[in-house]
């Protein structure tokens, strides 16, 4: 897409083979501020766009040799966004209704009185300037999409590549600490912790970058089977384990009523991803010594998660905008544990996509706690059998 821009956007093109329209609109419009350039016939107009550019032509329809329809066509093809309204005799007008079809934004009747030609000229100055910004802006959000979509595509192929080195490191560490990890020195064991203890840091950021990637391009899908909430969860805070008691945080799990059975249907590895990054954030901002604890409640139809911690909590401003991708909490706690902002885009995201609602709940000074409601049956998607 290429836009034609002028020195003058005031510049107007005339043409007619009646050299007194041609003298009497020349006068009309230059004294409205127009610059007018005029041709008394079709040949001659298309000499004069093949170097210039106008915001807004005037063209009789009935002209010897290239007619102003044949003219319109000519403009439309090298010329699109200027504004091109026909001259017609009172006859003429089913033709000019025809060239309006074929791009024409209005018509005239000869002869017009002055007032209603510098209206229609003052008019379609607007209209021409209307169209150049606005294909301004399909260009620039044109040039955003792709630089979007290069963007995610380089986010992903990173982070494919990561993995491969990121697995390699992790196993020869583990081969290397297989045998010898008890005869270590207890500083020695930890400086493996740490180790061991980041190499699972990057790899969870790794994933989450993966899903943040496959959300944007549509591509994360969910694949539902049975599962058993409690196991899953006993699972996923064994893997915190380490930074559970790094932080000598307490892990705190019950269920309402207690028991009830936690079976339900949806996709264990995305679940697992979104406690992780729940249980990820309360670790991170709960204090040394803090607790940290996921409430399961029987809903009926749903199953309620909270995930709640003994953290600064967050302000009600942050609330409203704690989901958004990218969002950061501005404060020296977040400076401090860092953080992409995609693990919270990526929850909601992930529980929609179950058929549920994801939501926060927290005051400064008390805590928060995080809630996902997920439906006990999967949403049956068009097309799918049960």
């Amino acid at each position: 897409m290429v836009i034609n821009s002028v020195t003058n956007p005031k510049r107007i093109l005339v043409v007619d083979d009646d050299t007194s329209v041609l003298s009497v609109w020349t006068r009309f419009l230059t004294s409205e501020g127009f610059d007018v350039v005029t041709a008394a016939t079709g040949e001659e107009a298309i000499q004069i766009l093949k170097d210039q550019t106008f915001a807004v032509m005037f063209t009789d329809i009935n002209m010897p040799g290239i007619s102003g329809k044949d003219l319109l066509k000519y403009v439309k093809q090298k010329h699109s966004a200027t504004c091109v309204n026909m001259i017609t005799g009172l006859v003429t007008i089913e033709g000019a209704v025809e060239c309006m079809q074929l791009g024409a934004c209005d018509y005239l009747s000869k002869p017009c009185e002055k007032k209603e030609l510098t209206a229609m000229a003052f008019r379609c100055l607007r209209h021409y300037d209307q169209e150049l910004e606005s294909r301004r802006l399909k260009e620039t959000v044109f040039r955003l999409e792709e630089v979007d979509k290069l963007k995610a595509q380089f986010v992903s192929n990173v982070s494919h590549e990561l993995r491969t080195p990121l697995f390699a490191i992790a196993a020869a560490l583990e081969i290397l600490l297989q045998d010898m990890y008890e005869s270590l020195s207890d500083p020695m064991k930890q400086l493996c912790d740490v180790m061991r203890n980041n190499i699972e840091r990057l790899r969870r950021l790794i994933e989450n970058i993966l899903n943040f990637s496959r959300l944007e391009n549509g591509t994360l899908h969910i694949k539902p089977r049975e599962l058993d909430l409690s196991n899953l969860i006993k699972e996923t805070t064994a893997g915190l384990a380490p930074l559970f008691a790094r932080r000598e945080i307490d892990f705190v799990f019950e269920t309402n009523p207690s028991p009830f059975t936690t079976r339900f249907t949806a996709d264990p590895e995305q679940i697992q991803h979104v406690l992780i990054n729940l249980l990820g954030n309360a670790i991170k901002f709960t204090p040394e010594k803090g607790k940290v604890g996921i409430k399961l409640e029987d809903q009926g139809n749903d199953i309620r998660i909270c995930v709640w911690d003994t953290g600064p909590g967050i302000d009600q401003h942050d609330q409203k905008r704690i989901f958004d991708r990218f969002y950061q909490v501005d404060g020296s706690s977040t400076r401090e544990t860092g953080g992409t902002g995609i693990g919270l885009s990526i929850v909601k995201a992930v529980v929609e996509m179950h058929g549920g609602n994801a939501w926060v709940e927290s005051e400064l000074g008390k805590g928060s706690q995080f809630y996902i409601s997920l439906p006990k049956q999967p949403i049956q998607k068009e097309g799918e059998t049960p």
